[in-house]
């Protein structure tokens, strides 16, 4: 398979299984609501964090740089998360 395929069918799963979530599931209430309302922060400070040091890092950094990022989700600012995350994937690193 070529990489152009390889994108190709990536990006067709991505959207096809957003588009049929958004379509076919209720909207998400009460506390529920809330974790989904940050999660994609935190779930980006953890990618970033692993792209930042490299791919072959995993494990318990990584989930305490998805935490940490958590921790400061609710202000709402890309880079304080971005920078939540790192700082604790560091402080996992060093800590290991």
């Amino acid at each position: 398979m070529s990489n152009a395929a390889l994108v190709a069918a990536v990006t067709v799963i991505t959207v096809g299984s957003r588009i049929v979530a958004t379509a076919v599931l209720p909207t998400p209430h009460g506390a529920t609501a809330e974790v989904v309302r940050r999660l994609p922060a935190p779930l980006f400070a953890a990618m970033a964090a692993l792209s930042l040091v490299g791919s072959d890092q995993r494990g318990t950094p990584a989930l305490v740089a998805a935490a940490a990022a958590v921790a400061v989700a609710g202000r709402r600012s890309l880079l304080l998360v971005v920078i939540a995350g790192l700082a604790g994937y560091l402080l996992a690193e060093a800590v290991r």
